[in-house]
């Protein structure tokens, strides 16, 4: 696929629709959701996530009668079908056959059948399996116009610790480090507490009750567990490629998932696809961030939004319903940050079991008249008469990236200390908020992805400093996490770009192993400075603050607030541009700047308030000469989307229950859902959308 599109050229259109279960319903109701599906403008469906039983109710028996009327019916319906593999739920005949395709837990227990996901997705009984259920589908609908995307097993999830399993880590960590058990004592830091490994036999994964066991096995267990389920991902997707090269695959991702290292999977599937699940009343700007780390694993290309509710979400602890305009607030944003959908989970609400009440297209009346079904009719309509104008496009280039690295969050998130609440998560969100609320275009970038473009790069708690010694191991597309980080700033920074890092950054090595020379390791010279204390306190009880030095940057307040991490740093070669105001420390510094030939290195030693940020990161964009794309609102979005041709589509979104005016400066042309001329400023109703053809 290229940088603008469309997913498929075979269906270029903007994908509307959701998880449709037609295997659990009768053919009258089958008939009404051909109707409804076409009363609202749906276009796109997922078929099959979970149907594996139902194609199979017997090994080697099938039953495709349900799925052929789906494909025709659909078809005469003008909408396509996104093909889902049946690996997330294998029927209970397979695990009755064969208990060991079950995964084992950290506790050394086999798991019963039961939850989806809980396949060991190492034993080659499951493999087997599933690539003949794959090859199956894939023959059979191979020619079938409606088929126009290959849905891959459903939010891969599997851990297993397992024989099996084990002997392949062996193997993964013989391959990673050359076969030197010496090397890996070396980099484990295995002389503490005797945990020196003499055979590769004693080498055994953290269990449940391994609750001291040396950083660097814990960290290498996680990436090894992530590699063997994108592996089996692997196996899957060779296996419809080999029938039906021309259709592009995905597999819905979920966000910041802890236990996946994302980067990987995105470097052999075809189009990136997540399912956005966000807390009503919550922090919008985390799930814009989430958007934009999505859409950051390829590079920024058009991506898909595989599923969000149209009202409440039945997991969460408090399922609170979208009030009239937030869902179709929430699908214009994602279409915003470059989605080519707006799918759903689900089509019709199922009648038993754990998602009865997840939200849905149809609920349990049944029919066309209830809210949710009219808001997203209102929405279907909207994207069919507009999506032209959107489908070959693609998201600005932002010359903000902040940078994200999931083996990065896993050292952080495992070292004991300092403190425990570190959270590199809300960190992240925490710096793109500040720079999203200046209207300012921001990408989420990968540490090992192309950082050219960007003239300021932010990385919040840069903890862990790979080499590339130590490259994750696998097929040429995996292998491309591969980079020296240190070296590769440096050259970028010689290019003339301003760095921003923090608290927490350059403490490590790729095996969690700690820099000697002190913190923050190589970076050291990058930013003129060394710590030599991290201070952390519980949240609230010993703030401090941070006294700006005279015209530190424009627009400085003389102090803001900071909280929890207080680095005690020396400078060497950087300015200090301010410096704590409070405590036994009061006095020392908490911001510096360093330069580096045309470049420039900022560390901000404290955890600095959203006030600080949002001043710092504006004033840091006007000197690299970069623009908000309208005057900032507060609640409000600005996002942007550019044609081929330099056509420019500027989303503005509401995020509040109240009605906003939106300046536009330079702005001019067409709101394309109004179809109305705009000039000075545009009006937004709560939680409204307006997309400007400029």
């Amino acid at each position: 696929m290229n940088d603008f599109g469309p997913v498929n050229p075979k269906w270029p259109r903007l994908w509307f629709g959701g998880d449709y279960n037609p295997d659990q319903w009768p053919e009258a109701i089958r008939v009404e959701d051909a109707r409804l599906m076409k009363l609202c403008h749906a276009n796109a469906m997922s078929v099959g996530i979970f149907a594996w039983s139902q194609l199979e109710p017997r090994p080697g028996q099938y039953d495709w009668s349900w799925l052929d009327e789906t494909f025709e019916r659909l078809a005469k319906s003008g909408v396509r079908i996104a093909l889902a593999t049946p690996s997330a739920a294998h029927p209970r005949w397979l695990t009755a056959m064969h208990p060991e395709v079950q995964a084992v837990d950290a506790r050394r227990v086999r798991l019963p059948h039961g939850l989806r996901q809980r396949f060991c997705p190492t034993s080659p009984v499951y493999r087997e399996n599933v690539a003949r259920i794959d090859r199956t589908l894939a023959e059979r609908y191979k020619d079938h116009p409606a088929l126009v995307l290959w849905h891959l097993s459903n939010e891969y999830a599997p851990a297993c610790w397992c024989d099996l399993c084990v002997g392949e880590f062996r193997a993964w960590l013989k391959d990673r480090y050359g076969g030197d058990l010496d090397t890996v004592n070396r980099q484990w830091w295995a002389t503490f507490w005797s945990h020196r490994f003499s055979d590769w036999s004693q080498v055994i994964p953290p269990y449940a009750d391994c609750h001291v066991v040396p950083h660097g096995l814990v960290l290498d267990w996680k990436r090894f567990q992530s590699h063997q389920v994108c592996d089996f991902f692997k196996h899957e997707i060779a296996t419809v490629k080999a029938v039906t090269p021309e259709v592009p695959v995905t597999t819905n991702l979920m966000g910041f998932y802890e236990t996946i290292d994302y980067a990987a999977f995105a470097d052999v599937m075809d189009v990136v696809s997540w399912d956005c699940y966000s807390q009503v009343g919550g922090d919008d700007s985390h799930m814009a961030c989430s958007h934009a780390m999505m859409r950051g694993l390829k590079g920024n290309r058009p991506w898909l939004l595989m599923e969000q509710t149209p009202s409440s979400t039945n997991w969460f602890e408090y399922p609170t319903l979208k009030p009239p305009g937030l869902m179709r607030m929430w699908s214009w944003m994602a279409m915003g940050h470059g989605s080519d959908s707006s799918m759903y989970f689900q089509w019709r609400r199922t009648r038993g079991s754990a998602e009865k009440f997840h939200g849905a297209f149809v609920g349990h009346e049944g029919s066309e008249k209830p809210r949710v079904f009219q808001e997203m009719t209102a929405l279907g309509e909207e994207m069919d008469r507009i999506g032209q104008n959107l489908v070959g496009t693609r998201p600005a280039r932002a010359r903000i990236g902040l940078l994200w690295d999931q083996e990065n969050r896993w050292a952080i998130e495992q070292a004991c200390g300092p403190g425990h609440h570190k959270d590199p998560v809300g960190q992240l969100t925490k710096h793109y908020k500040a720079v999203w609320q200046n209207a300012l275009s921001v990408d989420v970038v990968r540490v090992d992805g192309d950082w050219s473009q960007y003239d300021l790069l932010i990385a919040p708690m840069l903890y862990m400093l790979k080499s590339g010694e130590f490259p994750r191991k696998g097929s040429p597309e995996e292998t491309r996490g591969r980079v020296d980080v240190v070296d590769k700033l440096r050259r970028w920074l010689a290019t003339g770009g301003t760095f921003v890092t923090t608290f927490l950054s350059g403490i490590s090595n790729e095996n969690d192993l700690v820099y000697e020379g002190g913190y923050p390791g190589p970076l050291r010279p990058i930013l003129g400075l060394w710590v030599e204390e991290i201070d952390v306190t519980r949240p609230g009880t010993a703030a401090n603050t941070m006294v700006m030095a005279p015209k530190a940057f424009a627009g400085a307040k003389k102090s803001y607030k900071a909280d929890r991490y207080f680095d005690q740093v020396n400078v060497e070669t950087a300015r200090v541009l301010a410096s704590y105001g409070d405590n036994w420390y009061k006095g020392r510094p908490c911001l510096t700047v360093n330069p580096c030939g045309p470049g420039r290195a900022y560390y901000i030693a404290c955890d600095a308030d959203d006030a600080f940020l949002k001043d710092f990161y504006r004033a840091l964009a006007a000197e690299q000469g970069l623009e908000p794309i309208v005057k900032p609102v507060a609640d409000v979005e600005a996002l942007e989307r550019v044609a081929p041709d330099g056509r420019r589509l500027v989303f503005l979104l509401n995020h509040s229950a109240k009605k906003k005016m939106v300046a536009l400066g330079k702005i001019k042309g067409t709101e394309l859902l109004s179809g109305k001329k705009v000039k000075q400023q545009v009006a937004l109703a709560p939680y409204g959308v307006a997309i400007i053809e400029a």
